[in-house]
Parts: C-alpha cells; sequence; structure tokens
C-alpha cells in the first residue's frame, strides 16, 4: 500500500512535466524534425539564375549562373490552399508576350504536391496552353480508370484535354509532371517516363489571357472552385521548344530544385522559392494572389522517389 501511494504520489507531483513532455514530442513529430531530410541544405531564392546579357528574349551569351547543380532541397515551395491562392503573370506586362508562345511546339514541367480537392490547375494560360490534373471529375472529365489521378495538357485546338492516368501517384506525394507538343505530337510524362502520347496536337495561336500557376487564368472559369489548385507547387519551367524525352528524364533526375535544360528555349522559369520571380532572364515576374511562401512542406513531407 506505501509503495502505490508513493507511487501516486510522484504522478501527481510531476504529471505537468510528464504532460508538457508529451506536448513537446508532438510539435516535433509534426514538424518533422526526426525526419533525416529536416537538416539538410537549403537553397535560398534566386540559388540560380538564368544570365542573359542582351535583355529578355535574346539568346546570344546566355548561361546558368549561381548554385545551380548542387541537388539541395529549396528553402520554400509556393503553397496554395485552394480557390483564391494562386500565382499570377499580368497579362498586360511588356514582356509577358515571350510566354504567348504560337506554333507547334512547347513544354511544360513542375512538381506538384497535392493535400487533396481540388487539384485541377497547376499552368495555365486559358485558351492557349495549360497542363492540369484530373482525378474522377465530373465537370472536368474523367480519368480512363477509378481513383486515380490523370495528367491533362489543353492547347488551342483542345480544351478539356486527352489525358493518362499517372502510375502510382496518390495524395501527400511530390511528384515531377511534364507534358510536350511537337507538331501534332503531344507526350505526356510523369517522374521522367512517359505515360502517353496522342496525334491530336494542332498549333498554339494567341490567346489574350493571363499566364497563371495554382489557378484558372480566367475570371470566367476561376469562379469554379473545381478549377483552383490545393497544394504545393515547386520549380515551373515553360518551353517554347520541343524537349526530348531524355531531356525530361534528366530534369527529373535534377529533383526539386533543378535548372532549365535548354537555356535558349526557356521562356519562363519559376522555382518558387520563396517568392514568384521569373529566373529565366525573360522578365516575366509574377504576383502572389491570396496565398503565402509558408515554409517549405516539401522539407518535412517529401521523400525521394524510387
Amino acid at each position: 500500500m506505501l509503495k502505490l501511494q508513493t507511487a501516486i504520489e510522484f504522478l501527481l507531483t510531476y504529471s505537468w512535466a510528464f504532460i508538457i513532455l508529451a506536448a513537446v514530442l508532438i510539435i516535433l513529430v509534426y514538424l518533422n524534425v526526426f525526419n533525416p531530410l529536416f537538416n539538410v541544405p537549403r537553397l535560398p531564392p534566386g540559388y540560380c539564375y538564368v544570365s542573359r546579357p542582351l535583355g529578355p528574349g535574346y539568346n546570344e551569351g546566355v548561361s546558368l549562373l549561381g548554385d545551380c547543380f548542387s541537388r539541395d532541397l529549396p528553402e520554400y515551395v509556393f503553397t496554395s490552399r485552394g480557390p483564391g491562392d494562386y500565382i499570377r503573370v499580368n497579362g498586360s506586362d511588356n514582356y509577358t508576350s515571350l510566354a504567348n508562345i504560337q506554333g507547334d511546339q512547347l513544354t511544360i514541367t513542375a512538381w506538384v504536391y497535392v493535400n487533396g480537392w481540388p487539384y485541377h490547375d497547376i499552368v495555365d494560360k486559358e485558351g492557349q496552353y495549360g497542363m492540369k490534373l484530373d482525378y474522377n471529375d465530373t465537370y472536368l472529365g474523367f480519368c480512363k480508370h477509378p481513383n486515380t489521378f490523370c495528367l491533362e495538357f489543353d492547347d488551342y485546338g483542345d480544351w478539356i484535354g486527352e489525358n493518362f492516368t499517372i502510375p502510382g501517384m496518390t495524395f501527400h506525394q511530390w511528384n515531377f509532371l511534364a507534358v510536350v507538343l511537337n507538331g501534332s505530337n503531344k507526350y505526356f510524362y510523369a517522374n521522367g517516363k512517359l505515360i502517353g502520347h496522342t496525334d491530336t496536337g494542332q498549333p498554339i495561336q494567341y490567346v489574350d489571357s493571363n499566364l497563371t500557376i495554382g489557378a484558372c487564368s480566367t475570371y470566367s472559369c476561376y469562379q469554379n472552385q473545381a478549377e483552383w489548385f490545393n497544394g504545393s507547387i515547386a520549380d515551373v519551367q515553360i518551353y517554347d521548344v520541343a524537349l526530348s524525352s531524355s531531356d525530361i528524364a534528366a530534369l527529373y533526375n535534377e529533383g526539386i530544385a533543378g535548372a532549365p535544360i535548354d537555356l535558349a528555349g526557356i521562356v519562363a522559369w519559376y522555382p518558387l522559392d520563396g517568392n514568384p520571380y521569373d529566373y529565366s532572364g525573360d522578365g516575366l515576374n509574377g504576383s502572389v494572389v491570396n496565398s503565402s511562401f509558408a515554409y517549405s512542406s516539401f522539407s518535412t513531407s517529401y521523400q525521394p522517389l524510387t
């Protein structure tokens, strides 16, 4: 009986300490401090950029400057929480014409991490081109298989375009996505591998719309909540050339802080490491609407893909 009384007195005396210790451990687990990736080096905003000595749109002397090949993780990623949170590049900007890609060659790449619904618009220039996700959507179109993500590639002649299933993609997981237009051929890639191809592509024509990341780019469609993106986006690259399958694989292997692989063809590059600026040298800086660059969800959630 004395031992039991002593044990009860001990618990009553020090219970507050156990509660505090448990709370601290819960917080540390939530912050993922015990993840071995937590303390790895972080790349600050502007870690790498394309230098164009003659100015936007000129390729003479173009080069990469900065810490471009360390394969470290970015300090931040862009985090959108759904309707109202996105990045906009104003269509009236003097240099935005460089993103008004016209012709039959285009490449869009990005790393994405989906938290939940909605998850549709990754990159959009409404009516002109866009890279998007589908998942059992009725308004936006069905995936070929239930309960799977599929990659959609829209162009001027095919809005709500063809889509292909992304093998193994789930919520709360980083994936590298890419779409390529080369003549009439449209190629779909996930994590460095070709997942689909059609020959229904049509030449891209000019449309007076904003370029957006994480949202539909026109007022009429971003009123529909299904058009938004709830999650994180990083390292968006837009080219006016058709990258090859080996180029796409190389970008995937570079990781989430990878630099552009074709400096003459890159027209917009948004690392999204703490700001919405364009590091392609073409001056297509964006602005953040409502959302914020929270300390990288990448730092707490990312696991290398195998």
